[in-house]
């Protein structure tokens, strides 16, 4: 399955129970109630769904909702030969 900003939202609003209609690029971790826990349930889900591995070092300095959809979407880009067959 291909992996896209759409799919990542939604593992976003699905894992953190946002309401998608509130996540936007500029919008703060922190301003989404987007904790340390919930991060750990996103990276599961999209290693689960997408076959992709995150390492929370990847994950330092990211606090838009922006910079973490960028950086799974380019950790996706060079992981995707890589996916999991089903």
């Amino acid at each position: 399955m291909a992996i896209d900003r759409k799919s990542v939202l939604d593992i976003i609003a699905e894992e953190a129970l946002i309401d998608p209609a509130k996540l936007i690029p500029e919008a703060t971790l922190e301003s989404l109630g987007i904790a340390s826990l919930d991060i750990i349930s996103i990276v599961f889900a999209l290693e689960e769904k997408f076959g992709l591995a995150l390492e929370q070092s990847d994950l330092e300095g990211v606090q838009s909702l922006g910079q973490l959809v960028d950086l799974i979407l380019d950790r996706a880009s060079v992981e995707q030969p890589h996916a999991p067959t089903p």
